[in-house]
């Protein structure tokens, strides 16, 4: 395996973050961000770390538990200085293709994902980056097929995986689908920033599409609006989708 830094104390706290970050919510990000940034004071020269606080300023973006776009350009800032020290990591591509779908350049953000599966084709991440940004790009039927790749990479598939193909589901009017793909990210993840959210729009959509007629499916969309809202208060989609 490569060696990504020989200093043993950055690495281990490197892995701490990287655990932190995976508990999805406001908190964690938080606490992992303060974790990788001591890695950073450890070993200056770690790529892989910058990497991965480029991340969490990405989560807190796309979560909305921040809105300044100083919080986008800040990770945009993290990945390009990781791809500097090294440009052979597939994750800093990934996450450079999700910046630049938010700043709705898709052509770059689609050939940084190209990149990044060019450079490591059985990494499962890599697809699932590049489904995301095509669903930004309004390809969600590509994005399916693009993340359907990385779960049969990774029969053991992320949260971000399932909340890629949610999406897309929902952007192809396939909202059955898209609720069950959303409720198997939830019982893995009862707080992962988004999906309450994403759960009550298709609910919603269900029931306006007579999909699902249901009294019931209001009554399911009205619980996950406000489960939104108890997650994260301060994100203005969660207030809109139980609106």
């Amino acid at each position: 395996m490569r060696k990504t830094t020989d200093n043993l104390e950055a690495y281990d706290a490197f892995l701490r973050g990287v655990e932190d970050f995976g508990r999805y919510s406001k908190e964690t990000t938080t606490q992992a961000r303060q974790i990788f940034e001591k890695a950073l004071a450890l070993d200056p020269q770690y790529a892989e770390a910058y990497v991965w606080l480029g991340r969490t300023y990405t989560m807190e973006w796309g979560s909305r538990f921040s809105t300044d776009p100083q919080t986008l350009e800040r990770a945009f800032e993290l990945e390009q200085k990781a791809v500097a020290l090294d440009d052979s990591l597939p994750l800093a591509h990934s996450i450079l293709s999700f910046i630049y779908a938010q700043k709705q350049q898709y052509g770059q953000a689609i050939t940084e994902g190209e990149r990044a599966i060019a450079l490591d084709p059985n990494n499962a991440d890599s697809y699932a980056w590049q489904a995301s940004a095509m669903n930004f790009a309004g390809r969600p039927e590509e994005a399916i097929k693009m993340v359907k790749q990385a779960m049969r990479r990774n029969p053991r598939h992320p949260s971000f995986d399932l909340f890629t193909l949610g999406f897309a589901y929902y952007s192809t009017g396939q909202y059955a689908e898209a609720v069950a793909t959303l409720q198997e990210l939830l019982s893995r993840s009862p707080n992962h920033p988004g999906s309450h959210f994403n759960l009550t729009l298709n609910y919603v959509s269900q029931w306006t599409s007579q999909q699902n007629p249901d009294a019931q499916t209001l009554e399911q969309a009205l619980a996950a609006g406000q489960r939104a809202i108890a997650i994260s208060d301060s994100s203005p989609l969660s207030h809109w989708g139980l609106g």
